[in-house]
């Protein structure tokens, strides 16, 4: 009986098994608190591999249609949770055998609570049953589409598995998938295959089939309007595109080329040249026509149905739009390749032809002037300035800026990109008066930068110009007194360029800077500043504009103002440069005895007339020249013609024969000077008897002298006489 009762109880646990599809394997021997885990394999979930934890402890892998074998557990209640799985499932339900062991359970939280079996005889055997996730049946969906207009809005009908007929809206295939209407064709099994079916209107073919989920399409028949979708969880989608049947024969197409409308009274008038077209017909054929901006080519038969026309490359010009006449006939168009689907039905006459237009539109840049104000300009605060704008193919324009502080600018407008435009400031009109504003020469005391062309190039193009008031500075040179040619002279205001300046004349006002400047007078090598002239040598007017002067370097800085406020005067007075002559006697060191108590006297000439005189002076005394007052004579470096004065100084006294007794004679002249390109003329010989191997001597005018000439130098001229006594 005992083994009966096993035996029987054996059946009834492998009976259960089978029920569930499952077989326990890896009994152990008998043990308290034993549970069993299964996974059921219903609902595509066998092989599967599912995981577990027993109330929070290690995993327990079980595969779908299999069980763990006994699992021992402490506690007298036990937690079995599955874990999300990949790809997602629900639990559907949970069995627990005996039932009466079933506490609770949580199918949302994957989890069961039991009562544990006492030993491995009395298990308890608990078994998860999962299904898709969202359930064991998907919805089947129906969406039409088309691509071309008429269609639009028009109802087409299908059926699923043979069912009833249902309609729907055609979609447009490229808006969003959002705004769709589609229609629910019912509710099937997961994993089970469903045939749409559409009912085909006359003159319509299907385009293509397809699905949401891609995989969901099983299989697809366009020339029989069918598809087999395989149903999935949730939603499953058929699309279906449904188009015109392509007429045969042929037809007539047109292409134009259309400017684009700026506003609603300017077209755009930049849209020049030939644009070129390829057309791909409903044959696969191909076309090229060339047509000009505002024109159409000629009709010209292609094959009936859906043609691509394409724009070829337009560098400079965008395609803004494309339409049809009539305009029922534009199918789809794509702006950024340039291309449009028209159709094209079959006609044998021209006036049935479809005509379509492309509207181009010119890449333009955004011209941008500006007003800038240099250094020292804030006296043009304020102040408009007004600027003729102009180009090529382009009305010429006109914009006005206040200048400020701060760089001020004004948009002229857009124009096409690489087209080259000229900005130039004038003086511009006023608008009431067309009077020329300032007189007409608005920019007399105003420096102007960076007017001229500008090359457009994409984005925004800036053009600058930059505006410096000035002030003027005028430069004059009073005239030389003893000279009959007034000489020209040179000066540099601050580092520029040399300025000649006639003495008795003054230079054109100078525009300059407003601020200080230096007016330098160059060195002139027989003139210098007029110490007794006003100023001593420099004069500004007004005077309040003097800032400093250095007279040492011939330098004045003045102060300018902006120049409607005067010009700055700068005056320069010149004299000729004066020399004075000195003379040195010296004797050679035999001659002490006969000559050391004697003096000597020496004639002075200037330019060929006696003019002065030296003496008497011992040896080795020096003194200047003087007139007959005795005062000492400043002699000027030129004449009046401008020439280069020469001197003379002649020794009185001296012999000009073979020394003897009582007699003495000059055994060298030199001469010092400050004239660079000085010249000195004397007639010295070579005596044997001279203690310096010399003995100068001459004839002129009316008797025998000993003398020297030179040209003189500013400054001291030093001509000195060496001595030696004819006494043997």
């Amino acid at each position: 009986m005992h083994a009966r009762r096993g035996g029987l109880r054996r059946l009834a646990i492998l009976f259960a098994i089978a029920t569930v599809g499952v077989l326990a394997v890896g009994a152990q021997g008998a043990s308290a608190n034993v549970i069993e885990i299964c996974k059921s394999s219903a609902n595509g979930m066998s092989g599967r591999s599912f995981q577990y934890s027993i109330s929070g402890g290690p995993a327990v892998s079980v595969n779908g249609g299999r069980c763990s074998g006994p699992i021992q557990v402490t506690g007298a209640t036990a937690t079995i949770t599955e874990a999300v799985s990949n790809p997602a499932t629900d639990v559907a339900s949970t069995t627990v055998r005996p039932s009466l062991r079933k506490l609770s359970e949580n199918l949302q939280g994957r989890s069961v609570t039991v009562t544990t079996g006492a030993s491995t005889a009395s298990e308890t055997l608990v078994t998860f049953t999962n299904q898709p996730a969202g359930g064991n049946y998907g919805t089947l969906k129906v969406c039409k589409l088309t691509q071309t207009p008429a269609y639009l809005g028009r109802l087409f009908s299908f059926s699923a598995n043979g069912g009833p007929i249902v309609s729907t809206e055609a979609n447009d295939a490229f808006s969003d998938s959002s705004t769709w209407s589609c229609r629910i064709l019912g509710t099937f099994q997961v994993g089970s295959n469903v045939t749409v079916q559409e009912q085909i209107p006359a003159g319509t073919e299907v385009q293509f089939v397809d699905a949401d989920p891609a995989g969901a399409l099983a299989d697809f028949n366009t020339a029989t309007g069918t598809g087999v979708y395989t149903i999935g969880a949730g939603v499953t989608i058929a699309l279906f595109d449904d188009e015109p049947t392509p007429p045969s024969g042929t037809g007539w197409l047109e292409i134009c080329k259309d400017r684009a409308w700026l506003d609603q009274w300017h077209q755009d008038w930049d849209v020049q040249g030939v644009f070129h077209f390829s057309v791909t017909d409903a044959n696969g054929t191909t076309y090229t026509r060339d047509v000009l901006a505002g024109q159409c080519s000629e009709p010209f038969q292609v094959a009936a149905g859906i043609s691509e026309v394409t724009e070829g490359p337009s560098p400079g010009f965008d395609l803004v739009d494309v339409f049809t006449a009539p305009e029922d006939r534009l199918l789809t168009t794509n702006l950024i390749n340039r291309t449009a689907d028209v159709e094209v039905p079959a006609s044998g006459s021209q006036n049935d032809e479809t005509q379509v237009h492309f509207v181009n539109k010119t890449q333009r840049g955004q011209l941008k002037v500006c007003k800038a104000l240099g250094p020292g300009s804030a006296d043009l605060i304020g102040q408009k300035f007004y600027f003729e704008v102009s180009g090529d193919n382009m009305q010429a324009l006109g914009v006005w800026i206040t200048a400020q502080a701060q760089t001020q600018c004004v948009i002229v407008g857009n124009f096409p990109i690489g087209s080259t435009i000229d900005v130039e400031e004038t003086c511009g009109v006023l608008t009431a008066g067309l009077q020329p504003i300032d007189g007409g020469d608005c920019n007399q005391y105003i420096d102007v930068s960076g007017e001229g062309e500008i090359t457009l190039a994409p984005g925004i193009n800036t053009k600058t110009i930059t505006n410096t008031a000035k002030g003027l500075l005028e430069i004059c040179k009073a005239k030389v007194r003893g000279i009959n040619v007034q000489p020209t002279f040179q000066f540099r205001i601050d580092s520029g360029g040399i300025i000649n300046v006639r003495a008795g004349t003054c230079t054109l006002p100078q525009r300059v800077s407003v601020g200080n400047h230096t007016v330098s007078e160059l060195a002139a090598q027989y003139y210098e500043l007029d110490p007794y002239a006003p100023g001593n040598g420099i004069t500004v007017l007004p005077a309040d504009r003097e800032v400093s002067r250095n007279l040492a370097s011939r330098q004045i800085t003045v102060s300018v103002p902006y120049g409607p406020n005067g010009e700055t005067l700068v005056t320069f007075y010149n004299r000729i440069k004066t020399a004075r002559v000195k003379v040195c006697k010296t004797i050679t060191p035999g001659s002490v005895d006969a000559l050391s108590g004697k003096t000597f006297t020496f004639t002075v000439y200037f330019n060929n007339v006696v003019s002065g005189r030296v003496g008497p002076l011992y040896p080795g005394e020096c003194a200047f020249a003087v007139d007959e007052g005795g005062r000492t004579i400043d002699f000027p470096v030129l004449d009046p013609n401008g020439v280069v004065s020469t001197t003379e100084v002649l020794e009185n006294g001296a012999t000009d024969a073979v020394p003897g007794p009582g007699t003495f004679y000059v055994t060298g002249i030199s001469v010092t000077g400050n004239n660079p390109n000085f010249s000195v003329v004397t007639n010295c010989q070579t005596a044997a008897y001279s203690p310096t191997g010399k003995h100068c001597k001459t004839f002129i005018y009316d008797g025998p002298v000993i003398h020297v000439v030179w040209t003189l130098g500013a400054g001291v001229n030093v001509a000195t006489f060496t001595n030696t006594a004819g006494d043997p």
